[in-house]
């Protein structure tokens, strides 16, 4: 009694102790300096990203229990110690985690027993493999979920990718603006001093300067903001340092619509997870109709038992059990109704999620084709407005253009070039969302 008490203060004084986790610390992310171009931005995604890492667990939780629902179908053995005294024999089971459970008969006296048991499905109706069919469904559908995952990671990192770049694009030309604006208000700073021309030419030159720099401040911070979002999407470190090597540029047309949609049905992800879930209903059905028939299962034990006032005494046991469940108030019939019901919602959630990837390519397919257009005329436009631009600087020189005159046609040709890389985003971004629309 001194021990047990002892035993119990100690373990009530260890438990707080015991029970402390080690201090977690913060996730780390990788800080890297290298240059990237698109395709590599989109493998250090897919390696980074937490997003993937989630799902790819989760598909490996869904295997996981495939491997537990093919494990009923195999022989199971356990092995329970009954040590046991009182004044009235009872019937005691096993721990109910302990799978077979065995049930022991206890006398009223001290017994200490140790038992072996074995059990064997003989025939379950199909519901085990009703079990392992549903087990199988949910984790092709989550393996689906997973690569769409990855594909909605690389679409994330491409997009970021080329959002840099566009800022990029802006700051090249505000960096070109400010440049020639600088160059001009040098010559006009000069020609003033020389009394060629009024104040009012030599101020307009300095507040157009001063638009310039300041859209081009704004460009270098969407630089730095785009950054911060690429990396973000690359799943790395804000301390990394990234430089793009790719650039926009116009890339070939898209396969003719038809051939895009054929084969987004037949490789999109969410149609693959949609075709699993219907495969794990089908299983549950079955599994529902097991109900109906009966279990039988082989069963063997082995016990080694000594009794107080007895010798040591050991025996086997082995046979067939068998149950049939009668009446059950409806029960079965019920799960039955639910079974079909679900797989009813899964064959029209599939046909839901064919509409759903044909109209998200129907949606891309046109958004790029309209892209490549305004690619294509937002290009004429930069070449119109630098022929405009350097013909109203040859007619200002040769006094027949106003210097008002040549700043707009000088602010005319940044939006154009900044138009035109819009364009090319707009283009490309239509295109990796094509792209994924596909499956690919």
């Amino acid at each position: 009694m001194r021990f047990a008490t002892w035993l119990f203060i100690a373990i009530m004084v260890c438990s707080p102790a015991l029970a402390q986790t080690p201090e977690k610390t913060e996730p780390s992310f990788p800080a890297i300096t290298q240059s990237v171009s698109i395709s590599e931005a989109v493998e250090i995604a897919l390696k980074n990203n937490p997003r993937i890492s989630s799902q790819s667990a989760m598909a490996r939780a869904a295997q996981a229990r495939v491997g537990m629902a093919k494990a009923m179908t195999r022989p199971r053995l356990s092995a329970t110690t009954f040590a046991t005294t009182g004044t009235f024999p009872s019937i005691i089971a096993g721990p109910p985690a302990v799978d077979p459970m065995p049930i022991m008969s206890t006398p009223n006296e001290r017994q200490l027993d140790q038992n072996l048991m074995a059990m064997y499905p003989l025939y379950t109706g199909g519901r085990l493999k009703g079990q392992v069919g549903n087990a199988r469904g949910l984790a092709k559908g989550a393996e689906a979920e997973a690569a769409g995952a990855r594909l909605d990671v690389a679409l994330d990192a491409k997009t970021a990718y080329r959002r840099a770049l566009l800022a990029s694009r802006f700051v090249e030309a505000y960096q070109k603006r400010v440049d020639e604006g600088r160059e001009r208000l040098r010559i006009a700073q000069a020609a003033f001093d020389e009394g060629k021309i009024a104040k009012y030419d030599l101020l307009r030159n300095q507040t157009d300067l001063a638009e310039s720099e300041q859209a081009l401040v704004n460009a270098q911070r969407d630089v730095e903001i785009a950054q911060v979002d690429l990396k973000t999407a690359l799943g790395l470190s804000l301390e990394s340092k990234l430089t793009l090597t790719d650039q926009l540029a116009a890339q070939p047309g898209a396969l003719p619509l038809a051939d895009l949609q054929a084969l987004a049905l037949r490789q999109r992800p969410e149609i693959s997870a949609a075709r699993a879930r219907i495969q794990a209903v089908q299983a549950t059905t079955i599994l529902a109709k097991s109900a109906y028939k009966p279990q039988v299962y082989a069963i063997a034990m082995q016990d080694f038992a000594s009794t107080s006032g007895s010798s040591f005494d050991s025996g086997y046991t082995v046979g067939v059990v068998a149950g049939f469940p009668i009446f059950d108030g409806g029960q079965r019939k019920s799960a039955v109704k639910e079974a079909r019901a679900m797989a009813d919602q899964a064959e029209a959630d599939l046909r839901s999620a064919q509409l759903a990837v044909s109209r998200e390519v129907g949606t891309a397919w046109a958004e790029s084709v309209a892209a490549a257009t305004n690619t294509e005329l937002a290009k004429a436009a930069v070449e119109q407005a630098e022929e405009d631009y350097r013909v109203i600087k040859l007619r200002y020189e040769a006094g027949k253009a106003i210097n008002v005159e040549v700043l707009d046609a000088l602010a005319a040709l940044t939006r154009a070039e900044t138009n035109y890389a819009q364009a090319l985003y707009e283009l490309n971004a239509a295109q990796d969302r094509l792209a994924r629309a596909v499956g690919t």
